[in-house]
């Protein structure tokens, strides 16, 4: 295993990029530098673990003394290619160790909150809105952020974003509807993104792009959908853990108005992951656990009590932890997993062939999860893979409860 780390250098001539929305107009934005080569060598020993929905320690112990430096992106090649990207946090040239996070800690920043007022882009505004697309939005304003004609040098980045399952519907309605909620003028970029995730199961992912004169980051943001890989449990070898937590975390949302404080309406989750305002409704779920979220009555996007009602109750599901140890070499090893890809986990089941399909005789043995990290490293064969979005060790429920506060 190989080791790279990349600097970002100033171009003479930045270049322009564009981005095009699901209605078909054209957003530009710029580049204004590239990757460039700082330092690499080999790998003795490495351990990832990289859980989308942690901020954990990734090491690798190298053969001889590094130039890196944190602040860096390190990319780890085998020989299929890029293994895993990273942020270097630490550099210990004595004990020769290089420590980095998830690549989705290059957003770990705190900026203006763009709900204040509109932002420019080569003269043309885009205002982030009450009510926004978590897909197609989402990546305006990380390209708004980092890749604007005037923002500051020492934020911006070399990216360019492509998203999927964004956009509206043909009713004109948001696919993926959500509420922006910060109302302080600052707001942390990151926490942002993995708010998003743990809602809207909106997941941003990252590949390091490489052309004749100048390199990028390519930033893919989309929606997870049903359907995805199948893994069942009947590999030698392969051991299989299942916690969850099957209760939704609120049940009942108030709506109150965002200046006055006072009660709008009260909404109820249903059964169906619908919201009702009957508060008399034979199907609601249980237990009563209450949220309240600021309704602005102002707006002119089409935000709702309804909507920022179902932005705090809906999408709760995936609220369970599965992991999966495997051994890397097994041929039934599911490569090429990306962190948000839904799959259909298959607990043993004697009379089910290969060749059966997942008919309603099997759907109530199944559990549908979202893949959203792994843990490995080169001393061990095997790999454990994450699925679902709560946690059961007790230091990651510690950083996960941390990281809730800091949010909230």
């Amino acid at each position: 295993m190989q080791y790279r780390a990349f600097k970002l250098q100033e171009l003479s001539v930045p270049y322009k990029w564009t981005f095009k929305t699901a209605g078909g107009s054209i957003k530009e934005f710029v580049n204004s530098d590239t990757l460039a080569y700082a330092a690499g060598g080999a790998c003795a020993t490495w351990k990832i673990d990289n859980d989308y929905l942690l901020s954990n320690n990734s090491t690798i112990n190298i053969t001889a003394e590094t130039r890196a430096v944190p602040g860096q992106i390190i990319v780890m090649i085998d020989d299929a290619g890029q293994k895993n990207l990273g942020v270097i946090t630490g550099v210990d040239n004595k004990n020769l160790q290089i420590i980095y996070k998830n690549m989705l800690d290059i957003f770990d920043c705190t900026t203006l909150n763009p709900m204040r007022a509109a932002m420019s882009n080569n003269g043309d505004e885009f205002e982030v809105k009450y009510l926004y697309d978590g897909v197609e939005d989402t990546a305006q304003i990380l390209a708004m952020l980092y890749a604007s004609k005037d923002v500051d040098k020492y934020r911006r980045l070399p990216i360019r974003i492509r998203t999927s399952g964004g956009g509206r519907n043909e009713r004109g309605i948001y696919n993926v509807p959500a509420i922006w909620k910060y109302a302080d003028n600052t707001f942390n970029i990151k926490e942002w993104l993995v708010d998003l995730f743990n809602t809207h199961n909106v997941v941003v992912q990252f590949k390091l792009v490489f052309e004749v004169s100048r390199a990028y980051i390519e930033i893919y943001v989309a929606h997870n959908t049903s359907g995805g890989r199948l893994i069942k449990n009947n590999i030698h070898g392969m051991t299989l853990t299942h916690s969850e937590d099957t209760a939704a975390k609120a049940t009942v949302c108030q709506v109150v108005d965002n200046e006055s404080k006072a009660l709008l309406s009260t909404w109820y989750l249903l059964r169906n992951n619908t919201v009702t305002s009957d508060a008399n409704a034979t199907d609601r779920v249980q237990p009563y656990k209450l949220t309240v979220s600021e309704f602005d009555a102002d707006n002119d996007d089409g935000a709702t009590e309804q909507s920022v009602a179902e932005d705090a109750l809906l999408y709760g599901d995936f609220n369970h932890y599965i992991s999966v140890e495997i051994d890397r070499n097994s041929a039934m090893y599911p490569q090429n997993l990306n962190i948000g890809d839904s799959v259909t986990v298959v607990p043993e089941i004697e009379e089910m062939t290969s060749e059966n399909v997942l008919n309603d005789d099997y759907e109530n043995k199944v559990m549908r999860s979202i893949y959203t990290g792994k843990q490995e490293d080169s001393e061990n064969s095997i790999v454990t893979l994450i699925f679902g979005k709560i946690r059961i060790n007790y230091t990651d429920i510690i950083q996960m409860q941390y990281q809730k506060k800091a949010r909230s």
